[in-house]
């Protein structure tokens, strides 16, 4: 499937109009623009060439509210489905929108058809697609992500897999980068004399607490001159006017949209010129203001943030592929570590974890997003009704009022059911938990046995092929051809055939040439060998160890978030050598 990048090129090129004043709003939009015509091309698959590369049946799906302003859509949308299609060559990029309101607004409009949820899952169910990412572009773990995860329930047994990245406003580290990214962004307002205030748009979730946290992430920061507001929710517009009045120093203020895009509400409740608007209202009170019509997706380093969580979706979908072994206590030294916990439920969301290692023995720390779980069991629900009290977890509130939960351990990289007891539904809910061993530092696991060495020196083909030795060509030295076939790993990636064979001294030496320029070395009889070539698909010479029977080999690829081995086998077919 061929990728059309031209529908986010142009997102780099509108950036030279990000910047408008007070007042500027998007008028009646002229006709699609190329970009859009092309988007609609992707999503009608309308494909010339065929890429042929290792994850050709995998595609990433970014799902944005929308708008129905074109420059803004181009410039933040576009702009950051642009930044994850550069970090994701090998996947293929697709669109959709949670407004059907937008959706069909467009299509009266500008005759430019766009995908809903639903229309975009099954057009890849139709296409093939075995793979899907789906990456929302929204804030938090709200409402709208809560609808997302649970459209993709539906879907889950018509993909082979299917994972949902996190919204940008997640982790704490995601907290510190979006402070960051909009504190440079606007540093050169920050001279004591102006408040710099973002306006979210809001919501009656729990999840509206990720307000509040970034702004106490901004003056953790030491940034004291910057607030956070929202339309639809705390803090209001009214709490921003009077932090501002008590302040009592500020001349000036500049307002900002704390949303991906610089839509409806940037331009009309907060720069418009009605009375109630957010810059009307900061006039009235005295000051001079700024308005800076620009969404969240147009900063390179919030992009950063979704590629980010694309990659550790990505992950997930690579460790899902291979069997994962159970890492136990007495494999990691004592100490406490910063661990990942992937959920089986968005419901039940995990933001931090901290692991505590003794002696073999392993607990957790867990932190929820929210407050909606009253206690924990380690076991189903079924098992929860016929435990004691005794049994179970209640939750303790942190320094910040976020619930914890201390958790048992059995092993990482292995599911643990886990019982969740809901405060608003009062009934027990069964989640599965795998804490992720890759997310620890690589010193804390101890040296594998001896036994278990062996065991990997074997799956690395170290030990398999020991008796196999390059064969001996009773020929004279010189280069031939000869057909080979490759088997194994997803059967997307190929190699050339007929390969070129050198033969020198009787030892036959095979120039293997993958469809794909991802390879950067193979494992052949436990000796790890490079490409011979710079450019182009990935080029390898390797001995040719037997004829007629399947070699086993390993090759790994960069094609993924993260290089990834893949295992092969190659026979070379005798009957075919010819001279070259």
């Amino acid at each position: 499937m061929k990728k059309k990048l031209a529908a986010f090129v142009m997102a780099a090129v509108m950036g030279i109009f990000c910047m408008t004043g007070c007042g500027d709003t998007q008028m009646s939009a002229p006709s699609s623009s190329k970009t859009e015509s092309n988007e609609t091309d992707t999503q009608t698959n309308e494909t010339t060439t065929q890429e042929v590369n290792e994850r050709e049946d995998a595609a990433i799906l970014v799902v944005s509210f929308g708008t129905s302003y074109n420059d803004s859509r181009d410039i933040t949308i576009g702009a950051v489905e642009y930044a994850i299609s550069k970090a994701f060559p090998e996947y293929e990029i697709r669109r959709a929108f949670t407004s059907q309101i937008i959706i069909d607004i467009l299509k009266e409009r500008e005759k430019l058809e766009i995908d809903n949820v639903e229309q975009a899952l099954d057009r890849a169910v139709k296409d093939g697609i075995q793979t899907l990412i789906v990456q929302p572009t929204h804030l938090m773990n709200g409402y709208e992500y809560t609808d997302l995860s649970d459209e993709l329930k539906k879907y889950e047994d018509k993909f082979e897999q299917v994972v949902i990245g996190e919204p940008l406003l997640t982790s704490d580290e995601d907290f510190e980068a979006v402070a960051k990214a909009i504190t440079e962004k606007t540093k050169s307002y920050d001279d004591g004399k102006t408040a710099i205030c973002f306006m979210g748009h809001g919501t009656e979730a729990e999840s509206n607490s990720v307000y509040t946290k970034l702004q106490e992430q901004l003056t953790k920061d030491g940034k004291e001159n910057y607030y956070i507001g929202t339309v639809e929710a705390e803090p209001s517009l009214g709490t921003i006017v009077k932090a501002l009045k008590n302040k009592g120093t500020y001349k000036k203020v500049v307002l900002e949209p704390l949303m991906l895009v610089a839509g409806d509400h940037a331009n009309n409740d907060m720069a418009g010129e009605e009375d109630d608007t957010w810059k009307s209202v900061f006039e009235k009170e005295g000051y001079e203001v700024e308005c800076i019509i620009e969404g969240l997706g147009q900063i390179p380093a919030i992009q950063d943030i979704y590629v980010e969580h694309v990659k550790a979706a990505a992950d997930s979908v690579a460790k899902e592929n291979t069997a994962m072994t159970p890492v136990y206590g007495k494999d990691i030294k004592n100490g406490s570590y910063a661990v990942k916990v992937k959920s089986s439920s968005s419901m039940f969301h995990i933001v931090k974890a901290e692991l505590e290692v003794a002696d073999g023995s392993m607990n957790a720390v867990i932190t929820l997003s929210g407050k909606g779980y009253l206690k924990l069991f380690m076991g189903t629900g079924e098992e929860a009704l016929k435990a004691g009290e005794e049994s179970y977890i209640p939750y303790e509130e942190d320094s910040e009022g976020a619930y914890t939960y201390k958790v048992p351990v059995e092993a990482l990289d292995q599911e643990i059911d886990c019982a969740a007891y809901s405060k608003k539904k009062q009934q027990w809910y069964d989640r599965k938990l795998v804490f992720q061993s890759s997310s620890l530092p690589k010193d804390a696991i101890l040296a594998a046995s001896d036994d278990q060495n062996k065991e990997e020196e074997t799956k690395l083909g170290k030990t398999e092929n020991a008796d196999l030795v390059p064969v001996q060509m009773q020929v004279k030295d010189g280069a031939y051809i000869m057909e080979v076939t490759l088997a194994g790993g997803s059967k997307k990636a190929t190699v050339s055939s007929p390969a070129v064979i050198t033969i020198s001294d009787k030892k036959a030496i095979a120039s293997i040439v993958w469809s794909s320029p991802n390879y950067d070395y193979m494992i052949v009889n436990g000796t790890k060998y490079v490409p011979v070539n710079s450019e182009g698909n990935s080029v390898f010479e390797i001995p040719v160890l037997a004829l007629d029977q399947e070699i086993p080999v390993i090759a790994d690829t960069t094609a993924m978030s993260k290089p990834h081995e893949i295992e092969y086998t190659l026979t070379f077919h005798s009957d075919t050598l010819k001279n070259n």
